[in-house]
C-alpha cells in the first residue's frame, strides 16, 4: 500500500512539474525542407523568461561556408505567441556579414502542433516593402558569395520556418539574464530604460503619427492583453490601467504595418506630472513588433515637505535642460549601497544634487574633502543615480569623486559636470540568496 503510494506521489509529482514547465524554454531545430530550401541549418534556444514574458533567445544559422550566431528577444504575446525584436544582435558572423538582412525574420513565433504531435514554432513574419532601415546591397558582397547571400535573405524573407523542439533545456548563458535590462543589452531589443512611479494609476493614450491606414496595436500589462488589436484611429484612444506593487512589464505591439508601412503608431504613459512615451516612428523603432517598459510602482510613504516638492522641481528642471552622460553600468548584489562624495583636489566650493530613480532628490550637498556618505536603497532591476553641478565653484568644472560601496566591494568614478552637462550611473540588483552572494571585486 505505502509502495502505490510513494507511486501515486512521483506521477502527480511529474504531472505537475510537466504542468508548470514553461512550453517555449529550450532548444528547437528547423523541421525538414522542401527541395527549394535544403542546405539551412536553423537552431534556436530559448532561456527562462522575466515574469513570464521577456525570452532571451539565441538564433544559429548555417548555410554553405556561411555560419552566424544572433541574440534577440521574445516577448510573449499570448500563450502561444513569441513576438521577435527587430534588431537581432550578431554574435558572430563568418565569413561575412548579412547586415540588416536579420529584420526580414520580422513578427512572431507561434507554437503549433505537428503531425505526429510534437510541438513546434512556426514564423509568422511581418513583411513590408520598406522597413525605414537601409538593406544590404547585393552588389557589395563578393561575387561568388552573392548567391548564398541571396538564399539565406530568402530563408528568411519567404521559407516555411517550422521549428521542432528537441530539448525543454533553457539556453543559460551570462549574456541571457543582461538581455533582461535595458543597459546590459548588447543592442536595442525594445526594451525601453525602467520607469519609477510613485502612482498606482495610469492613463494610455494613443495617437497616429501618419494618415489613417489602419495601424492596430496591442497592450499587455503583466502578462495580461489589455488591449488587442485595437485600430489606432478608432475614437477610444485612452484606457485606464492601475499597476501592481513592485514591478510592472508593460508590452506595447503593432500588429500590423497598416496599408503604409511600417506601423506609426505612439503611446503616451501619462501619470500625474509625468508622461513617458513608447513611439514605433522614433528611429531605434521603426518596423518594430514591439516595445517594452519595465514600470517600478511603489506607494509613498510620507507626506513631502514644501523644501522636497522644491528641490524635486528644481532638480528635474536642470536634468530637462542638459546633457546626460552615462558613465558606468554595474551590478550590486546587495539591496542597500553606499555613496562617499569627496573632492580630491583643491576645495573650491564646488557643489551637486543627487537624483535616484527619479525619486529620491538630495540637493545642494557641498563637496569637500572629508568624505560624506549616503545610503541608497536599491529596487529589484535598473537603478539610475544622475549627478546634477548646482555651480562651478571657483574652479571650473565641477568635479568630485564617487566610490560606490556594496559589501566589500568598491568601485570610484571622477564626476565631471558643468552647467550644461549631468553625469549618471545606471546600477542593476538581481535579487539572490545571501548564501550565494559572491561579493567579488567589480571588473
Amino acid at each position: 500500500m505505502r509502495h502505490l503510494l510513494q507511486i501515486t506521489c512521483l506521477l502527480l509529482l511529474t504531472f505537475q512539474t510537466k504542468a508548470q514547465q514553461d512550453p517555449f524554454v529550450g532548444t528547437w531545430l528547423l523541421q525538414q525542407q522542401t527541395p527549394a530550401e535544403a542546405g539551412v541549418k536553423m537552431e534556436l534556444q530559448v532561456a527562462r523568461p522575466e515574469a513570464r514574458s521577456l525570452y532571451p533567445a539565441q538564433i544559429e544559422i548555417q548555410y554553405l561556408n556561411f555560419k552566424a550566431t544572433y541574440q534577440c528577444l521574445l516577448v510573449k504575446k499570448t500563450n502561444g505567441e513569441l513576438a521577435i525584436s527587430r534588431n537581432k544582435f550578431a554574435v558572430s558572423e563568418q565569413p561575412y556579414s548579412i547586415g540588416t538582412w536579420t529584420i526580414l525574420l520580422n513578427g512572431s513565433l507561434k507554437l503549433t502542433t505537428g503531425s505526429s504531435g510534437t510541438p513546434l514554432l512556426e514564423a509568422k513574419r511581418m513583411l513590408s516593402k520598406r522597413y525605414g532601415i537601409p538593406l544590404p546591397a547585393i552588389i557589395n558582397y563578393d561575387e561568388t558569395n552573392r548567391p548564398t547571400v541571396l538564399h539565406i535573405s530568402d530563408f528568411l524573407k519567404q521559407s516555411v520556418i517550422q521549428l521542432h523542439k528537441t530539448s525543454s533545456i533553457p539556453w543559460r548563458s551570462a549574456d541571457a539574464s543582461k538581455m533582461w535590462y535595458s543597459h546590459s543589452t548588447p543592442a536595442y531589443f525594445g526594451l525601453v530604460d525602467t520607469l519609477y512611479t510613485k502612482t498606482a494609476n495610469a492613463t494610455l493614450v494613443f495617437s497616429e503619427n501618419n494618415k489613417p491606414d489602419n495601424d492596430t496595436v496591442s497592450v499587455m500589462l503583466n502578462g495580461k492583453m489589455i488591449i488587442a488589436k485595437m485600430d489606432i484611429n478608432r475614437p477610444e484612444i485612452s484606457r485606464e490601467i492601475v499597476l501592481d506593487t513592485g514591478l510592472n512589464i508593460l508590452c506595447f505591439f503593432a500588429d500590423n504595418y497598416g496599408r503604409v508601412p511600417p506601423n506609426t503608431s505612439k503611446l503616451n504613459i501619462v501619470f500625474p506630472g509625468k508622461k513617458y512615451t513608447l513611439d514605433f516612428t522614433s528611429k531605434e523603432n521603426l518596423s518594430a513588433t514591439f516595445m517594452v517598459a519595465k514600470i517600478y510602482y511603489y506607494p509613498d510613504q510620507k507626506q513631502q515637505t514644501p523644501a522636497e516638492i522644491t528641490a524635486r522641481i528644481a532638480i528635474t528642471e536642470k536634468i530637462k535642460l542638459r546633457n546626460t552622460t552615462l558613465i558606468d553600468s554595474i551590478t550590486a548584489d546587495a539591496s542597500e549601497i553606499t555613496l562617499a562624495l569627496w573632492d580630491d583636489a583643491v576645495e573650491d566650493g564646488d557643489s551637486i544634487s543627487l537624483q535616484v530613480n527619479d525619486e529620491i532628490f538630495l540637493p545642494g550637498i557641498a563637496v569637500k574633502k572629508r568624505p560624506q556618505f549616503f545610503k541608497i536603497q536599491l529596487y529589484p532591476g535598473e537603478n539610475k543615480i544622475i549627478f546634477i553641478a548646482d555651480n562651478l565653484g571657483s574652479i571650473s568644472p565641477n568635479t568630485s569623486v564617487l566610490e560606490i560601496i556594496d559589501g566589500k566591494r568598491r568601485k570610484s568614478y571622477m564626476i565631471n559636470t558643468n552647467l550644461g552637462q549631468n553625469n549618471a550611473i545606471k546600477i542593476s540588483y538581481d535579487y539572490k540568496p545571501a548564501a550565494a552572494t559572491a561579493n567579488l571585486p567589480w571588473p
